[in-house]
């Protein structure tokens, strides 16, 4: 069974990069578990988790990007006796370009069903509903009707005379997407001790199922193509304190393709519970047809529930010619909730 899920996982992958992102996007893709696929929903260790990723991008040029997300995700395991269980979640977006100050904001919401295959091995399906709306502001623009030929320079006290049938409009989103997990901790461990870390997740999210319209011109339809991201993320755990944490996301819409790896060392400090310390150095690359960028890590993380992490993109593309190889700062934060059920009806965790 295992074998087939695992045959099923690399077809999807291999199938979506024959699809051609425009999304945005973040370089800590593994921090925004939501943004990057509906099946990552209730995939964690705990009983709640409350995540917030920032991101600035080319301030140093007239289309700076600014996004934000956070999203919190909660799984139904206490007082459940069966073998699979139920997850929701909502996830808030917002990202904002350029001098237009384009900007696409949208609130979903998520459900999946995790079901043990194995006692180390867990294939989860999720879906995301949501709504979303974009909008532009004109105000900053400049229009060839602003030019004065008397004067030979821009005026803005004169109309730009451009009509729009509108500049914001709402919309309607759904995705959905599949993972599977192998952890070397088996589900009936009560107590995670961190002598066991190795894990993997392979799985795929596929967004912009239903193709929403994303045109502010009158009787003309602008399809928003559907956004294919697969990936692969694992920790290897090669001692008592050291892991190799490793990752690999494409992502494909429409006739970009976007590629990104990231690779890192994680030193367990302290291993005794209530009192886990953690720091991890990384380094990340992201690549498309011109080349991007790459980015030094470090994240801390206390008990396995509060973690952070910083990174910043160097550019490397042509266009560092404008950023002088400035690229973005990227801020992560992340909360795990972990409450004891009530007796008799107490359920362990079974993923880390």
């Amino acid at each position: 069974m295992v074998r087939r899920i695992l045959l099923l996982l690399s077809w999807i992958l291999l199938t979506a990069t024959l699809a051609k992102t425009q999304d945005f996007h973040f370089s800590q893709f593994s921090y925004a578990p939501l943004h990057l696929n509906p099946g990552l929903t209730g995939v964690f260790a705990g009983d709640t988790r409350i995540a917030a990723s920032y991101r600035s991008q080319w301030n140093q040029v007239p289309v700076a990007y600014k996004t934000f997300t956070v999203t919190a995700d909660h799984k139904y395991t206490c007082g459940h006796a069966g073998p699979g269980f139920f997850a929701s979640g909502i996830a808030l977006n917002y990202d904002r370009a350029g001098d237009s100050r384009l900007a696409m904001a949208n609130v979903g919401l998520y459900g999946s069903y995790t079901r043990p295959i194995k006692a180390q091995s867990f294939l989860t399906v999720g879906l995301n509903a949501g709504l979303g709306q974009r909008s532009f502001d004109t105000d900053d623009l400049r229009f060839g009707r602003q030019f004065d030929m008397g004067l030979g320079v821009f005026n803005p006290a004169l109309g730009n005379e451009e009509v729009f049938a509108n500049q914001s409009h709402i919309f309607f989103d759904a995705a959905l997407g599949v993972n599977f997990r192998w952890q070397a901790l088996q589900r009936d461990a009560l107590i995670d001790l961190l002598e066991k870390r190795s894990k993997l997740d392979i799985g795929i999210g596929v967004h912009h199922l239903n193709r929403p319209d994303m045109s502010f011109i009158e009787d003309m339809k602008v399809k928003l193509p559907m956004r294919f991201s697969p990936y692969a993320a694992g920790t290897i755990q090669v001692g008592n304190p050291l892991d190799i944490q490793l990752a690999i996301m494409g992502q494909f819409q429409n006739t970009y393709r976007q590629f990104l790896g990231t690779a890192g060392l994680k030193l367990h400090l302290n291993r005794t519970p209530g009192n886990q310390w953690s720091v991890l150095l990384g380094v990340g690359y992201r690549f498309d047809e011109f080349g991007d960028a790459w980015f030094p890590a470090l994240e801390l993380n206390y008990h396995e529930m509060l973690r952070a992490s910083i990174s910043y993109d160097i550019n490397i593309s042509d266009f560092n010619i404008a950023t002088r190889r400035r690229g973005g700062l990227e801020l992560n934060v992340r909360y795990l909730i972990k409450k004891v059920c009530p007796l008799p009806n107490f359920k362990f965790c079974p993923l880390i």
